[in-house]
């Protein structure tokens, strides 16, 4: 089985981090691709992080609140 990273997504030219507001699954749950994983906060939006491929959440990385830098990994799906 693969394990998919799920990245910190970069939403604008000038972001350099997001805050993690909400986990819309948690570890252990299977979610399907294109299913809101994730919300998050930058200067100027609010928005749900999508998961990248479908299979079970075997590892989440910050807890809500977290300050995340672009590019890092948030969880990891197992396919």
């Amino acid at each position: 089985m693969a394990l998919i990273p799920v990245h910190m997504p970069k939403f604008g030219m000038t972001m350099t981090h997001g805050i993690i507001t909400q986990w819309h699954k948690q570890e252990g749950e299977r979610i399907e691709q294109g299913q809101p994983l994730l919300a998050v906060e930058t200067e100027k939006v609010n928005v749900d992080v999508e998961a990248p491929s479908s299979g079970t959440i075997v590892e989440i990385s910050f807890e809500v609140d977290a300050e995340v830098e672009v590019g890092a990994v948030v969880a990891y799906i197992e396919e």
